[in-house]
């Protein structure tokens, strides 16, 4: 019988432990995002997120499902702190048909300057062009995912994979 207690007790306490350290990871979040695309390049950006990782494969995601300029064109995104330096490779992204659920996740790696601080999702066009154009999409600042040791810099899913 003390056996039995035993056991159920340290189940119990096994399972109260890694409950407790999931809590403080980083979650795969979709929080939107909706901004204009400048002419010639100039960037445009949301508000900074605070990005609490240490490592720079913990990756970044973004997905555009909306693009005025039409489905499958291309926008290029990255991560950067509010003084403008970038601290991520850039990512370009093709537009989804519209629907929310339409367009693909980017998983991104961050650099050694986007851990631990304050960063925002920043785009431009990805062709010098005289237009402007809006997008509508999703971003997480740190998903939790780790980049797989087969990719250099970013990689690809379906929506919500």
């Amino acid at each position: 019988m003390k056996k039995v207690r035993v056991i159920a007790l340290g189940t119990i306490l096994a399972c109260s432990i890694g409950l407790g350290t999931l809590s403080v990871e980083a979650g795969n979040e979709n929080s939107g995002y909706s901004f204009k695309i400048k002419k010639e390049q100039a960037n445009t950006s949301t508000g900074t997120k605070y990005r609490q990782t240490t490592t720079e494969r913990n990756t970044w995601k973004v997905r555009m499902y909306k693009s005025t300029e039409g489905t499958n064109t291309v926008t290029t995104y990255w991560l950067e702190k509010s003084n403008g330096t970038n601290v991520s490779p850039s990512a370009k992204v093709k537009a989804g048909s519209g629907g929310l659920n339409s367009g693909r996740n980017h998983y991104v790696k961050g650099n050694a300057g986007a851990n631990a601080t304050e960063v925002r999702l920043t785009a431009e066009n990805n062709n010098y062009s005289s237009n402007t154009y809006s997008v509508d999409g999703y971003w997480d600042e740190e998903t939790g995912r780790i980049l797989p040791g087969q990719y250099k810099e970013s990689y690809t899913t379906e929506y919500n994979k």
